[in-house]
């Protein structure tokens, strides 16, 4: 027996309390149950005195918690999109340089 493919029509609905956000960066991690990124915006401060280097205050915006399922399938859909936008504009280079890991727990699995 043949399984028949059934397309079922999905309704997009925005949350009443909907909202967008911009982020200039993102981390997170597994716990081991689900994954969770947390998205940022670093913002300059510079001080008064000229001779004081400028600091970085990075302002976390929202945490979204993904199941594993959920991650693969973002992951997928990010990835063809960037593929897709580095054809058009050339490849996007990382401005961060890589961090080491800052878990005081090794095993934790969620970092941040």
């Amino acid at each position: 027996m043949t399984m028949t493919e059934i397309r079922i029509p999905v309704k997009i609905k925005y949350a009443e309390d909907f909202r967008r956000i911009y982020a200039t960066g993102a981390l997170g991690g597994f716990n081991g149950f689900d994954f969770r990124v947390s998205f940022f915006n670093d913002i300059v401060n510079h001080p008064e005195e000229p001779t004081q280097p400028p600091t970085v205050t990075r302002e976390i915006k929202v945490e979204v918690i993904l199941t594993p399922v959920a991650l693969k399938q973002l992951t997928k859909w990010l990835n063809q999109h960037l593929n897709e936008l580095e054809k058009i504009i050339g490849e996007i280079k990382d401005q961060y340089p890589p961090q080491p890991s800052q878990r005081k727990e090794p095993h934790s699995g969620y970092y941040v």
